[in-house]
Formats: structure tokens, C-alpha cells, sequence
């Protein structure tokens, strides 16, 4: 059932869209529910949640580089993904490509 005036957002996409939105808005979330119709805390709820799941590590695994010296000073090396994390830090993936293709 929902409250009238309430919006339905269904699925993992559709609740990372509002928090997203939100976080552009430059908006309280409190206003941000407010002017969207959206229950104040169930996108708190949305948002403790996406915020814990932040927290958890990735592992990656690259091939070694048969070149010496870091990828960004290699003239083959193409930037591949660049990831910009929430206190500023820049992290930026190369790859070393050579003459039968890349690695």
C-alpha cells in the first residue's frame, strides 16, 4: 500500500537514481522528500545503506607489466578507468598495450 502523494521507486537502480538526485540537489534531505513525495525515512534508510556498502574492498588483480617504469609515463599506456573517491583521492587505471594487441 502506499500514502497518498507517495512515489514508488523499485529496485537497487531506482533507489541509487534518488540518492543521487539527492546528493545533486544541494537540498536537506528532509526538503528533498519533501518536494519529491518520497518518505523521509526510507531514503535515510536508502542512504545508511549505500554508505555502509561503500566500505567493503574490491580486490583487483592486473597483469604484470613487462615495461619498466609506471603505466602514465609509458606512451602505449591507454587510461582504461579513472575513479574519483569521495575525499579527492584519484584512482586511474592503465593499460600497456603492444604491437599484437593489448594485455
Amino acid at each position: 500500500m502506499r500514502c497518498s502523494g507517495m512515489r514508488m521507486i523499485k529496485g537497487h537502480d531506482g533507489r541509487a537514481a534518488v540518492l543521487r538526485a539527492l546528493e545533486q540537489s544541494g537540498l536537506s534531505m528532509a526538503e528533498f522528500c519533501r518536494r519529491r513525495g518520497l518518505p523521509y525515512a526510507t531514503v535515510a534508510s536508502w542512504r545508511g545503506a549505500a554508505r555502509r556498502a561503500t566500505g567493503r574492498f574490491v580486490e583487483v588483480e592486473t597483469p604484470a607489466a613487462t615495461e619498466p617504469g609506471p603505466a602514465w609515463r609509458n606512451p602505449g599506456a591507454a587510461l582504461c578507468a579513472e575513479v574519483v573517491l569521495p575525499g579527492g583521492t584519484v584512482l586511474r587505471v592503465y593499460q600497456l598495450s603492444d604491437q599484437g594487441g593489448a594485455r
